[in-house]
């Protein structure tokens, strides 16, 4: 719980985690002048992104349960709320025909999961710190398939 640096299995996992992101929306950009190529990976970062919001939110249960005989609310309702907004930003962009805006939620999303984890005492210290350059890099990614996707 005091260590300050992460250990090296979930920093490689970590950054491993990462890769789906960049590459994605490396593709997005190389694709760029070609519509039907560039939204066709749309789905691809969209689903991955809430598939790590909803790892994420695990996390935190895990955390939680194994802390308390009886876990508070106060923590496993807001690392739910992660996979639920994730599932429906995911409906949404297959609705609506994956809109920039979806994406520019799900930023925030992640970011505010980030923002939770770092505030959180019962989080340990090295995972706080862990977290800033992947969640960077998602971000970044969505960032740019947003406005990637605003000029489609």
């Amino acid at each position: 719980m005091f260590r300050q640096s992460p250990p090296q299995v979930p920093m490689a996992l970590m950054f491993a985690g990462v890769i789906p992101f960049i590459s994605t929306a490396g593709l997005m950009f190389v694709w760029r002048d070609t519509p039907q190529l560039k939204v066709s990976m749309s789905p691809w970062l969209l689903v991955y992104a809430a598939l790590i919001l909803s790892f994420l939110g695990g996390v935190r249960w895990g955390i939680e349960i194994a802390k308390r005989e009886r876990p508070r609310f106060a923590e496993l309702g807001p690392a739910t709320l992660g996979a639920l907004m994730g599932w429906g930003l995911v409906m949404a962009a297959f609705q609506q025909g994956f809109p920039s805006w979806v994406f520019v939620v799900m930023m925030i999303a992640l970011v505010l999961h980030f923002l939770y984890d770092i505030v959180s005492p019962d989080v340990p210290l090295w995972y706080r710190r862990l977290r800033l350059w992947p969640t960077l890099g998602a971000v970044g990614s969505l960032v740019l398939a947003a406005i990637l996707l605003s000029g489609s």
